[in-house]
């Protein structure tokens, strides 16, 4: 028997997620290197069942992730397919080894998670020659309670959606900002130039990888966009914001977002996922609140800062 005490407590705590996602191949390429994945962390849930597509937040979390293979052939699509299946089942294993967990314990996992899936596409193209050089790109967006964590590997972006606008959390991990971020003279014109698509890391490219992690604090009425570099390079961003900005349910804002890629070029494999977060667990919307986001410091959850 539940007290009333408590269910007042959880029911004020409450957040609902309503998520749905999708991938495409595109008009150019011949197969879809492109993996997306939508994990309840608190019950192993890993599919777009309508549990999972309309669902409320656990204490464990919920995971999204946009995966974007390369390397050839099925070897890009191995990789994205072994990030997608790795990272979330040992994320959700090892939170539910350790019980209660802090902000900084989940973000340190949700690293570990993406490192150890880096390790397994590393060890795989040194073992098996069919593989050699693939790799894919991570995108990991992670809902704890009111706290958006996001991890990024590659160029594969993360969005926040509010109040008509639209706000990029990751930063593209190309040779190209490379080469912004040491100060070296950049090409005219660095969006038509050949090396914007060059990474600097990928996941299974290196024995090591760098898990770059900003985070966010949402607020009722956001909406979270991840997506590949098939979506964003063919659709412009206010293209994109109209689409999410519409009354559209999910599924149909995705469907119109991919035809929108397609019928631009469609050059690449288009994949992202939308959710929506709502909810008396999350700080009220607020038409002058900006999305504020920094990069991840553990100092930022420590008790008593």
């Amino acid at each position: 028997m539940a007290i009333v005490g408590e269910t007042t407590r959880a029911e004020n705590d409450a957040i609902h997620v309503n998520v749905f996602g999708m991938s495409d191949m595109g008009q150019v390429r011949k197969n879809n290197e492109d993996n997306f994945v939508v994990c309840n962390l608190s019950t192993g849930e890993a599919s777009l069942t309508p549990s999972l597509r309309n669902h409320r937040l656990g204490p464990r979390g919920t995971l999204f992730l946009v995966a974007d293979g390369m390397g050839g052939e099925a070897s890009g699509e191995v990789a994205s397919q072994i990030c997608t299946t790795t990272v979330p089942k040992r994320l959700y294993e090892n939170l539910k080894s350790l019980g209660n967990v802090s902000e900084t314990n989940f973000v340190l996992l949700m690293r570990e998670a993406i490192e150890y899936a880096n390790q397994i596409i590393y060890h795989k193209a040194l073992t098996d020659l069919i593989f050699r050089g693939m790799g894919t790109t991570a995108t990991a967006g992670v809902l704890f309670g009111p706290y958006l964590f996001v991890g990024q590997v590659g160029d594969s972006r993360a969005h926040v959606i509010r109040n008509k606008q639209m706000v990029q959390l990751t930063r593209d991990q190309t040779y190209l900002n490379y080469l912004a971020e040491i100060g070296a003279e950049l090409p005219e014109g660095p969006e038509k130039d050949s090396r914007k698509s060059i990474l600097t890391q990928a996941v299974g490219t290196s024995e090591m990888v760098d898990v770059k992690v900003t985070y966010t604090k949402m607020r009722q009425g956001d909406c979270l966009l991840l997506c590949s570099d098939g979506l964003y390079n063919m659709v412009k961003m206010p293209e994109i914001l109209a689409v999410l900005e519409g009354t559209d349910a999910l599924p149909a804002k995705c469907k119109t977002l991919i035809q929108k890629a397609n019928e631009q070029g469609g050059t690449d494999n288009i994949t992202l996922i939308l959710a929506e977060v709502a909810g008396p667990g999350l700080p009220p919307a607020e038409v002058t609140a900006e999305v504020e986001f920094q990069e991840f410091r553990e100092e930022d959850f420590t008790v008593g800062t």
